[in-house]
């Protein structure tokens, strides 16, 4: 859909253009908090699977298999939108991480019962307010999106390396689900990592998010789509019918992508999904 794919590109230009200047004042503001990086994470080999939590539909479905993992021989990290519908639902990930710089995204992660110790992995151009109540340790990165800043002349990630102080980086795909496959694979060492809310499609806007959260937020981001004309009907790898985006449908390239070149990382557990990567599930 070539003209989808015209306003996408537009669109990201526009939002990087109005968004610049925001991302790297919160780079200079986030500097006072960095205490840790996520390099400190850092391991060599690591026995465990890496299990990757997004936000999708099917994640309530999906829940007693997540419940039933062997903690000990898994790692779990859950992207901040699915952190509320998780801890009330009895799972406590390893890990989450958030990376949007809007104040309603910093608002998922006031979870009320989460253990201290959970560790939380913040982008540093990350709103100032996001994880400011956050009980456990905040392990900060930048993103290596390599955009380049064309009024300054400089590479972003190198802006917001400069501005932050933080020289930890991981490569984003798109969305914050994707920085978390970069830490599993990247800086966890995971040798294999399992799939679970990464629908990348919906067939009822009112399980947008974990199955039915936070449905203020899916109809904003939906009407959005919708505005914008990137909203379209396909079929999912089980060949039910569903509505994907021009956004969804880019970050699940990524994902193909890492699976094309990696054969065998990525294990697919999302029961409804538009990404055919890893085999179906069982």
């Amino acid at each position: 859909m070539p003209e989808v794919q015209e306003v996408m590109r537009a669109r990201g230009v526009r939002t990087v253009a109005l968004k610049k200047n925001q991302w790297l004042a919160n780079a200079h503001a986030n500097r006072a908090r960095v205490t840790r990086e996520i390099g400190e994470l850092w391991l060599d080999e690591n026995p465990k699977h890496g299990v990757l939590i997004a936000a999708g539909p099917s994640l309530a479905a999906s829940l007693p298999e997540l419940l039933a993992l062997d903690r000990a021989t898994h790692e779990i990290v859950c992207v901040d939108m699915a952190l509320s519908f998780l801890v009330r639902n009895g799972l406590i990930p390893d890990y989450v991480i958030c990376a949007d710089a809007s104040p309603e995204i910093a608002a998922t992660l006031d979870v009320p019962l989460l253990e201290a110790r959970v560790p939380l992995l913040l982008q540093v151009t990350a709103d100032p307010e996001t994880g400011k109540n956050w009980q456990g340790p905040v392990y900060w990165f930048v993103a290596m999106s390599n955009v380049k800043d064309g009024d300054a002349g400089q590479w972003m990630q190198a802006q917001h390396e400069k501005a932050s102080g933080v020289s930890s980086f991981l490569v984003p795909g798109g969305n914050v689900g994707s920085l978390g496959l970069s830490f599993l694979a990247g800086v966890r060492a995971c040798p294999r990592i399992l799939l679970y809310g990464h629908d990348f499609c919906w067939k009822s806007p009112d399980v947008f998010y974990c199955g039915g959260d936070r449905q203020d937020l899916a109809r904003k981001r939906l009407e959005s789509e919708a505005a914008a004309g990137t909203t379209y009907a396909t079929r999912d790898i089980t060949g039910g019918a569903v509505s994907t985006n021009a956004s969804l449908v880019n970050f699940a390239s990524w994902y193909a992508d890492i699976d094309r070149v990696f054969p065998g990382l990525l294990l697919q557990r999302t029961p409804t999904t538009i990404l055919r990567t890893g085999g179906l599930p069982s």
